[in-house]
């Protein structure tokens, strides 16, 4: 692999690291600070996190693609 790629890989996990940290700092706030009808918005922030979490780091948008390969 090219260092640019690899370069530009690291750059998006940590941009992408960078964005869950912030949401659940949002999530906590939101949970602390809010006494009655919080719960739509932390609905909200946890799926906006389990969304780049499935794509970006368990790579689901791979699950359905296969690979030519004689094993044979």
């Amino acid at each position: 692999m090219k260092t640019n790629g690899l370069r530009r890989k690291l750059m998006i996990g940590f941009g992408v690291f960078g964005a869950l940290a912030v949401i659940k700092v949002i999530e906590y706030f939101v949970g602390t600070r809010v006494k009655t009808g919080g719960w739509p918005y932390l609905l909200v922030l946890a799926f906006a996190g389990a969304v780049p979490i499935l794509y970006y780091f368990m790579h689901i948008n791979d699950l359905g693609k296969t690979k030519d390969r004689d094993d044979g």
